[in-house]
């Protein structure tokens, strides 16, 4: 089965290029601008393995989605923090890595092997 990944980070381009290294590499992915374009997505339907989510966003931070899906059902859906902070301090659940901005896609593909949940349906 194929892993589902969300990418949510308000920046196009950096979306695109994720988009188009991630579809390269076998993995299906939605993408959102923001956090609450990712919970509407979120509440049709889309279940991803993982979520790569930007901290730092107009309208709804990376911080406000971590807390408005941690303890709901979308919880347990696994988070990779990308952000460029020099600090962040404790990840939050279900954050599960951070990424530091710029990184490369040998770090990128090991967050996803170590953090993306299994497919329940395989």
């Amino acid at each position: 089965m194929t892993t589902n990944i969300m990418v949510i980070d308000d920046d196009p381009d950096l979306r695109e290029t994720l988009r188009v290294l991630l579809v390269e590499n076998g993995f299906g992915v939605s993408e959102a601008a923001g956090g609450q374009e990712a919970l509407d997505l979120l509440a049709a339907g889309r279940r991803p393995n993982l979520i790569l989510l930007d901290l730092t966003m107009p309208e709804m931070s990376g911080w406000q989605f971590l807390l408005r899906i941690r303890d709901t059902d979308l919880g347990t859906i696994p988070v990779v923090i990308m952000t460029a902070r020099p600090a962040v301090g404790t990840l939050p659940p279900p954050a599960k890595e951070l990424l530091r901005k710029p990184f490369d896609r040998a770090t990128l593909f090991a967050a996803i092997a170590r953090c993306a949940s299994p497919d329940p349906s395989a």
